[in-house]
């Protein structure tokens, strides 16, 4: 494991920071570093919204690729859907965009909250993703 660190509202800049150094070190680079990065950025910024404002944040990697689960502790969401709102709508944007930014988004509801986890396949040597 390359980070296991809590969630709450004053460590969101300081995980952004961390989660950036740990993904770098561990082969991310260029854009999808910072690809990779924001995409964890809107699932801490969820936990501390809309889950509870606490959770557990958990940088693993593996072998060709980099995991990054956010667990939050609230209520469960139930079945969680992970759609472009409407345009009018404010906010709930924040798991499309880590969708769109990440190579996979896995999302898990249960009664004991909101476990969602992103990927990004790390470059062979190279230069080539895997």
């Amino acid at each position: 494991m390359l980070l296991s660190e809590s969630i709450t509202e004053v460590s969101v800049v300081r995980l952004r920071h961390a989660v950036a150094a740990a993904a770098g070190a561990a082969g991310l680079a260029d854009g999808a570093l910072e690809d990779f990065v924001l995409a964890v950025h809107e699932l801490v910024t969820n936990v501390v919204r809309h889950g509870g404002g606490s959770g557990q944040l958990r940088l693993v990697r593996a072998t060709s690729s980099l995991s990054c689960q956010v667990i939050d502790h609230g209520p469960g969401a139930g079945e969680v859907m992970v759609a472009l709102p409407n345009p009018e709508m404010e906010g709930g944007r924040g798991l499309w965009l880590a969708q769109q930014l990440a190579d996979d988004l896995v999302v898990d509801s249960g009664p004991h909250g909101v476990t969602a986890t992103v990927t990004a396949h790390l470059a062979a040597p190279g230069g080539e993703h895997q």
